[in-house]
Order: structure tokens, then sequence, then C-alpha cells
């Protein structure tokens, strides 16, 4: 064999250049990344103060200096700290994600020799499997949560209006429908792309975060004599001293609090999109300063109105408007809630299309949206699940208090998962050793504090994410597991023989006569660049033809890199064909073989045509794909009466992994090619 590496086509993706700090990338991060945590202050601080009165009491005063201290503590650690500073620095060439992290955390010096063992990676990979399965859980509850807070500040406007021009029980029955009403327009533009929301979305949130701080400024000028107080709030000790004063209290609180921070993984998850710098940038100068105004002017209003908190209306962020505000303000936060949605309906296509490149989940529709960034992308199945979800998770609930208490274990699992794999990358990468995880006590105890704070919730619907969370964590389970197996069932078996054995008698039969050549150029596409092509193993078998231009192409995904630089993205083998002992009975000269590599990193698009034009430029053959006779195949799970340890999967798994393998989308609408042009085969392979 002779092997040559080649550059790109002009097409290809190359590697993510880092992007620039750019006023429309910051607009755009704004609409698309910041929307779920600039939404928190609708239901975060009344869901607080509302657990702290349950508690305590009508008699005892409201802790608002120690809320508000947990709030904005939690805002400085968890999401400037540990995911701004700390985690974005975690990246692939500008790649983020829970995937992403995975790879990084996974990857050491030794794991470049495949023969190395890589102790540790597969607890890193059913880390990262949970995290990843938990934001399914979390795509549905914040679409739910932000809709419906938003909504319900009609109920506050109707109330302020002199008799209620709307019966509130008509209300309270019609405002679900109008939250599902409202988020089918969102669901409808994803398909634009991530990029055309965002510039849509942008200006929306923009003016949303300077209405909220704006109301938060003029809560604190009408309310001014509580700000002397209020400062006590950036005293630390003021919130984390009520875990030794009243820890009774503070756990109760603390799992509210959290609602304050969801959102912050999106951060990470969409860094992609758009780049450190327009995150952290706009994070700095815009959406952090704009929270903590807005969640003091809520709580300057409470502590001059320490009655309304027993009112049913009690919502200190519309309380504290002025009545005129009230409509355009319920208007304004609608959008934004539909914004909200954004970001991890994004992470959520980011992070099923990476599970897809890394085998973790079969291959369904990909639509990507954006010639120039191969990370936006439109999932049409995972679209439509989320949105069949919401819609479930706002009719069985009803309410966005009924529905906090569903939000907040999911959200803090995964963060902490997050956590652990920075953990384990700064060990590895850094060569930190048992020191990176001292480093990350902080973290792990003030989230260990989020799961406990959340963990009672679990019965009050905290078990709706956490069931989606376990289905989709199975199922990316099963299928890794299950195309493992059969992988090594290709290799043990007939089809999978010795490639260049299996070249040798393929170049022998020809020679004899017993095969003949015909014109045209043939790629047979096979997922292990050792192993011989079944298609063209039951070609050769039944039809004993073998064409003009024979190549073999294999589409490699680099686990531990997010991109694959231009120089490496192709990689041609040539093989040698051997003079015939004999005398050949063929009139024509045994067809030149060439194996085709085309790598990609996890986050990239595995396109075959740029990959196939380097080649056919290298054979100085003509390109047109509707020339072209592609060959794949397809294998059919079948059962085995009696189950090899290790090589089978239990009952269980196996039907799991047939249905998921029968409902995966086929080679040729995966990859694109032209239905007239594919000739499929299949297998059946017992399991």
């Amino acid at each position: 064999m002779e092997s040559s590496p080649k550059g790109d086509a002009p097409s290809a993706e190359s590697s993510v250049p880092i992007k620039p700090l750019t006023f429309a990338a910051s607009i755009a991060a704004l609409g698309v990344v910041f929307g779920d945590i600039g939404t928190s202050p609708l239901y975060a601080l009344r869901e607080s103060f509302k657990a702290a009165f349950l508690h305590s009491g009508p008699e005892a005063p409201s802790p608002v200096v120690p809320i508000l201290s947990l709030i904005i503590w939690s805002l400085i650690l968890v999401v400037t700290v540990k995911y701004v500073i700390l985690v974005m620095a975690a990246n692939d060439e500008g790649e983020g994600g829970v995937m992403t992290l995975v790879s990084l955390s996974s990857k050491t010096p030794e794991v470049e020799n495949p023969d190395s063992p890589n102790k540790g990676r597969n607890a890193m990979v059913v880390i990262g499997l949970i995290a990843a399965g938990l934001l399914y859980g979390d795509g549905i509850i914040t679409p739910a949560i932000s809709v419906l807070s938003a909504m319900e500040g009609l109920k506050e406007a109707n109330s302020r209006l002199q008799g209620s021009v709307i019966d509130p029980h008509l209300l309270s029955a019609v405002i679900p429908w109008l939250a599902i009403f409202v988020l089918i327009p969102l669901f409808l533009i994803q398909r634009k792309g991530t990029s055309k929301v965002g510039a849509y979305f942008g200006p929306i949130t923009l003016a949303w975060f300077l209405s909220i701080s704006g109301c938060g400024a003029l809560s604190l000028y009408d309310n001014a004599s509580t700000i002397p107080e209020l400062l006590h709030a950036f005293n630390p000790l003021n919130g984390f001293g009520l875990f030794f004063t009243t820890p009774g209290l503070a756990f109760v609180i603390i799992g509210s609090v959290f609602l304050a921070v969801t959102g912050a993984e999106a951060l990470y998850a969409d860094m992609g999109h758009f780049g450190e710098k327009p995150i952290r940038t706009t994070w700095h100068l815009v959406v952090l300063p704009a929270l903590i105004l807005n969640y003091l002017g809520q709580g300057a209003w409470v502590m001059s109105h320490p009655a309304e908190i027993q009112d049913h209306l009690f919502n200190p962020f519309f309380n504290m408007a002025p009545n005129w505000a009230q409509i355009p303000l319920v208007c304004l936060a609608t959008c934004a809630a539909i914004i909200a949605s954004q970001a991890l309906i994004s992470g959520a296509f980011s992070m099923t299309t990476q599970a897809i490149q890394l085998k973790y989940l079969p291959r369904m529709r990909i639509i990507h949206t954006s010639g120039e960034e191969s990370g936006q992308v439109y999932l049409p199945f995972v679209n439509w699940f989320l949105f069949i979800g919401c819609a479930y998770a706002i009719l069985q609930f009803r309410s966005s208090e009924a529905l906090a208490g569903a939000y907040g274990i999911s959200v803090s699992l995964t963060m902490l998962a997050t956590t652990l794999l920075y953990a384990e990358f700064l060990r590895r990468r850094k060569n930190l050793g048992a020191g990176a995880y001292i480093l990350m006590i902080p973290f792990i105890l003030l989230e260990l504090l989020f799961i406990a704070g959340n963990l009672p919730k679990i019965f009050q619907g905290g078990w709706l994410p956490l069931m989606v969370g376990g289905f989709a964590f199975i199922c990316m389970y099963v299928w890794n597991r299950g195309r493992t197996l059969m992988q090594r069932k290709f290799r043990e078996g007939d089809q999978k023989q010795i490639f260049d054995v299996f070249m040798d008698s393929m170049e022998d039969s020809f020679h004899k006569g017993a095969l003949k050549r015909v014109p045209g150029v043939a790629v047979y596409m096979v997922g292990n660049t050792e192993s011989v092509p079944m298609a063209l193993a039951h070609n050769l078998k039944h039809n004993k033809v073998v064409h003009e231009h024979l190549m073999i192409l294999t589409i490699k995904i680099d686990e531990y890199r997010a991109t694959v630089p231009a120089a490496e993205r192709v990689n041609l083998i040539y093989r040698v064909p051997n003079p015939p002992e004999k005398e050949s009975k063929a009139t024509d000269p045994f067809p030149r073989v060439i194996k085709i590599i085309g790598n990609y990193g996890f986050r990239e698009n595995g396109q075959i045509e740029p990959v196939l034009r380097v080649a056919f430029e290298d054979q100085q053959i003509e390109y047109n794909m509707m020339k072209i006779t592609y060959f794949v195949s397809r294998e059919t799970v079948v059962r085995k009466e009696s189950h090899v340890p290790g090589l089978s999967l239990p009952n269980v798994e196996e039907k799991i992994f047939e249905v998921l393998n029968r409902n995966s989308l086929s080679a040729t609408a995966y990859f694109n090619l032209p239905p007239g042009r594919v000739v499929e085969l299949g297998m059946q392979v017992e399991m």
C-alpha cells in the first residue's frame, strides 16, 4: 500500500477560526445564549420568597438580604467564575459543550497510540452521557416555564385593571393554551438556523435586559430607604451563613435560588456558534449588571411591601413595575421567554449531532443551516420531540410555580457533571493531579447544595426531566454498545476478511477471467478502514464484475477533536496491483484500487463530496456525482436463540437496539447520495 495525505477541497470545512469580537456577534450571542438565564428574574426570586414563607410561616420576617446574597453570589461563582472564566477555556478550537468536554477530559497523550489503554475514559463517557441526556429534559422544561411565567403576567395586569376585565379563573385556564400557541412559531423558525435566529432575537433580548435593569433601577429609586440594607447582600456571609444559623430554611431556599443560574450551561454549549469573546464580553457588560440590578429592585419592593408575599398574585418582577408598563412588560417578557428557549434548543441540536458522529445515537436527518459554520444545524426529529415535550409539560403542570419544582434537579445534576468533567480535564491535560479536584471543591460543594435543595422536588415534577434524561441515556448507551458488538462480529465474520488478503484473491480471480471489468466509477462505503466492504464482497460473489475505477471510502470521526485541520482532511491509500504469476486471461489491466479516508472532527459535517473531489482530482477523473455508482450496506438485527457473554446484548437491550437500528437513517439519506446512483445491500446480524 502507498499512503498519501491530501489537502482539503475548497468547499470542505477547515479548522474553525477564532471568532472575532464584533457588535453583530455580541448581539447574536445575546439573542441565543443568554435568553434562558435572562428570564430567570421572572420566577427565581418569587419562588425563593414563597419557599421561605411556606417554611417559616407568615409571622417570620422575610429573609430578603440572605436570598439576594445567595442569588448574587451564585451568579458570580457558578456563571462568572466557573463557566465564563474556567470552563469556557476548555474548548477544542473554539467548540464547547458536554460532548467536547468528554473528549477533552478523556484524551491523554497516550491515546494517540491506539494500543495504549485509556484508564478512566469509560467513567468520563458515562458522566457525559448522563449530562447529555439531562440536557434533553432541560430542553423540555425551559421553554415551558419561561413562556408560562411570562404569560402569567397577564394575571397581574388584569388584577390592576378596575374590576378585572377578564374572569381570573377563565384567564388561568386559558394561559397554558396561550403558552403553547406562543411556542409554535419558535419551533417553526428553527429551520432558519442559529445565526438568523440570533439576528432576529438579539435586538429584542437587548431591549429586555435594558428594560429589566430599568425596572430594577426605578424600584430602587422608589424604595430608596431600603438601599443601605440591600447593600449587605454583596457580603457572601449574609447568604451562606444561613446554612450555619438556620440550615432548614437554607436548604429550602437554595433549591429555588438555583433557578437564578439555570441557563448557565448554554454559555458553554453554544460557544462554538459565536466564540468566547462575544459571550464573555456580553455577560460582563450587559447581562450580569442587568440581572443584579433587577434582583435588587425586586428585593427593594419586597422589603417595602412585606405583606404582599401572602397574596396569591405575588410576583415582585411584575409588581414593582408601574401600572402603565404592565402590558408592554408582559409582551416583552413573552418575547424574551420565547427567546430563552433558544439556547437549550440550539444546544440540543449541537449535542445530538455530536452524539451521532461519535456513534452514541443512530443516524437521523441533519439539515445544515449555514454554509460557513458547520456547527449550525437543524434536526427536525429533535425539534418536534422537544415541542411535544414542552406542550405536555405545560398542560400537565399548568403554571410556572408548579413547573419550578420540575426544573432544578436535572439542571443541577448537569452542572455537577460538567464540574467533574472539567476537573478531570485539568487533571489529565494540565497535569494538576489530585489538585484539580481540590481546586473544584468550592463548585462541587455549591452544586451538591443545589442538588440537595432540589431533591424534595423530584416528586413535585422533577421526575419528568429525570425520566426524559434517563430514557436518552439508555438509548445512547445501548446504541453505542450495540454498534461496538456489531463491529466485533463483523471482524470475526467471513465478510470482514483481512483487506490485503481479500484484494489478492480478487485480483487473482480477475486475472483468471472469473471477474469482468466494466466501465465507470464504483465507490464502496465502509466504516472500518481495515475491513472489506460487505457490498464489495457480495457484488463480486453474485455479479462477478469489477468497475474500471474502484474506490473504497471511509469517513472517520475523530472522537478527541472537534475539528480536523484542512491538511489532514483526506488521506489516499493506493493499492499497487501485483503482476500475475501466470498468463492472464483478462483483456484489461486490473483496476487501481484506492482507499479514501475522510477525516472529520466530531463537531464537523462529515460530507463525502469534498473528500471524493480530492480523490478524483488525484486520479485525473472528471467528478460527476450522477456518474458514480455508490455501494452501501445496511444491517438488519435478528435475535439469537443463545446469548454468548461479551458478544450479545441482554434481551431488553437487544430489543431497544433493534428498534433504534430499524429507525436509523440510511447512509443514502444521511450522506445525501443521489438515490438513483445507490446500490444498497443488506445483511442480517445476530445479536
